[in-house]
């Protein structure tokens, strides 16, 4: 078996290069040629529009688009024939021994060695980065399982991956973090004393400050205030960044490396950032206008700016400002010439779709050092909503009043969040139902997915325990033991390595859950049907062959849960 969903792609994409070369049509968007398979196997196995697009682009009337796909078809060798429909669709059917072969494959699990397209390649992947200035919450949940899921496709479909995260523990946030966990410290002895609006209000700092207590005790309300504000600065970094960790644990979530801002100031690569980018002439003293929106490094005075409106941005942007300080953009730049060096194939960030904004200056300046526009893939994830009670919880992060990752997973546990959270492609906001999420029906998808492994399991532990198992050297050929519906479930489980392939390449894992759920609620159809229907039971006493038949089909069914399980990181349940 190979990836051959890819393989009809390729040879579509070569049959276009043809017409085009040889004036039959003129030049079309080969991004706009898609193949997918079909919902309905009496209609097709495969589906795709490229009729209907190469239609529309015919300079050659007399030429017979049709009966030239049919002569060179005949090369693919698992296409049985084509149909062309009305609406201008070309619907492929597959051969049954190509069929059969192919989830030969799959049971075996073969199928591996044909998605294996980031070979020899290394991809970077930063996601969360969260502030270490409180506990994980809601809005950082989404980012954190997303990365760590793409991760796993790409590590799925042959990428050598590092996940990273980039540990914002300089500036002028970290600053009143550390005011405001000595404020709390001051308050335990009584200290009268008030935080600012801006500072942090969470209860977590008085427990940090707590800590401080129990093993200083008053110590700190005579040191001097520089001295103070360092230890209670590195105190609240190294406690709230144990407490990240630990959050990100409760979802099996794990990075490979933590690079710190602090270390990218201490490393002096910004001054081979600026060297860089002077150049290439895109440094310059100047001042820009005012900005609309958010203007924490605006000055109306000169600055050391960035020329990035000459490439991929609309505006110039600030690297240092007139006091000498160096802007956040400009330690974040710094921290991407250091991805840069490392030797990464690609670069890929996970961010909130709070930073879009963000995105065309980090975009014009890996164009700067790289002079590649494709070497970093800036991805967002929309926003979380909490539903509890049929209620939408209201959060406010600078009052304190926020939902945590930690209080989450106390309630519903780690499969649900890991599940849900990459449903719905990233750029979507979603709404996540404490309640509905843990709730044990078919509207609970994470459920009915496992569910569907539990009774597929169930049937290949009674087939054992009745002596039925399939052998190293079974042959299976007997298709016309199976329903209708079981072949066309089986031909939707031999296009899962190309699923992988596309949800890695698209880096869109939500497709994953969309296919999962098809082929678990396919299955649970037939399961009912032989509630009612004798011939259509996975399990015949009498006829032993048949039995083997289904259960090697559900072997594979497994197979394929098994992997996509682990790609999310759920469990695979045998009883529920």
């Amino acid at each position: 078996m190979n990836n051959f969903i890819k393989d009809l792609s390729d040879f579509l994409f070569d049959f276009t290069d043809f017409l085009e070369s040889n004036k039959f049509i003129s030049p079309i968007n080969k991004k706009q040629i898609s193949i997918d398979y079909s919902s309905n196997n009496k209609q097709g196995d495969l589906a795709t529009n490229f009729y209907l697009i190469v239609r529309r682009k015919i300079i050659n009337e007399n030429f017979n688009i049709e009966k030239e796909l049919n002569d060179r078809i005949k090369s693919i060798g698992f296409i049985d024939h084509f149909v062309v429909s009305k609406n201008g669709f070309i619907n492929f059917f597959l051969k049954d021994e190509f069929v059969l072969r192919s989830l030969k494959e799959i049971y075996s699990k073969n199928f591996l060695n044909h998605v294996n397209y980031g070979a020899d390649r290394k991809i970077n992947v930063e996601f969360v980065s969260a502030n270490p200035t409180g506990p994980l919450h809601i809005a950082h949940i989404r980012g954190a399982v997303f990365g760590d899921v793409l991760s796993s496709l790409y590590t799925k479909t042959g990428f050598d991956v590092t996940r990273e995260y980039y540990v914002n523990d300089a500036g002028s946030q970290i600053d009143k973090l550390s005011n405001s966990l000595l404020k709390r410290y001051l308050q335990l002895f009584d200290k009268k004393i008030e935080l600012e609006e801006d500072e942090y209000p969470g209860e977590y700092l008085i427990d940090i400050a707590k800590k401080i207590k129990n093993e200083d005790g008053d110590k700190w309300l005579n040191f001097q205030q520089e001295e103070t504000i360092k230890y209670f600065k590195n105190f609240a970094l190294k406690n709230i960044l144990l407490s990240i960790k630990s959050d990100l644990e409760l979802i099996n979530i794990r990075f490979d490396k933590f690079t710190h801002e602090t270390e990218i100031e201490k490393s002096k690569i910004i001054d081979e950032l600026f060297s860089i980018l002077d150049e290439k002439k895109l440094l310059y003293e100047g001042i820009l206008e005012k900005p609309k929106g958010d203007d924490s490094d605006w000055e109306p005075r000169e600055q050391l700016l960035f020329r990035s409106s000459k490439l991929l941005d609309n505006e110039d942007r600030a690297l240092k400002k007139s006091n000498g300080e160096w802007t956040y953009f400009a330690n974040d730049a710094a921290y991407h010439l250091d991805k840069c060096k490392r030797n990464f194939d690609r670069l890929v960030n996970i961010w909130g779709s709070d930073h879009i904004g963000y995105i065309p200056r980090m975009n014009s300046l890996i164009k700067a050092i790289k002079d590649d526009e494709t070497y970093l893939n800036i991805l967002t994830c929309q926003i979380v909503s909490l539903i509890q009670n049929k209620q939408k919880i209201k959060m406010s992060k600078r009052s304190g009043n926020f939902v945590t990752l930690a209080n989450v997973h106390s309630k519903v546990g780690k499969d649900p969040i890991r599940y849900y959270m990459i449903s719905t492609k990233n750029e979507t906001a979603i709404d996540f139902d404490l309640d509905a999420v843990v709730e044990k029906n078919k509207d609970n998808k994470v459920f009915y997915c496992q569910y569907a492994h539990a009774r597929a399991s169930s049937v290949i532990n009674k087939a054992n325990e009745l002596g039925i198992s399939i052998k190293n050297d079974y042959n299976f050929t007997e298709i016309q033991n199976l329903s209708d519906e079981e072949v066309k479930l089986i031909k939707k489980l031999i296009c899962y390595p190309y699923l992988l392939y596309q949800s890695s390449y698209y880096n869109e894992p939500h497709r994953l859950i969309n296919y999962l759920e098809e082929i678990s609620s396919d299955f649970h159809s037939i399961w009912n049907k032989g509630k009612d229907n004798e011939s259509l039971r996975f399990i015949d006493e009498k006829n032993a062959e048949k039995t083997i038949s289904k259960i090697f089909w559900l072997e594979s069914f497994r197979v394929v849960l098994k992997d996509i399980f682990s790609i999310i990181d759920i469990s695979a349940p045998e009883t529920m």
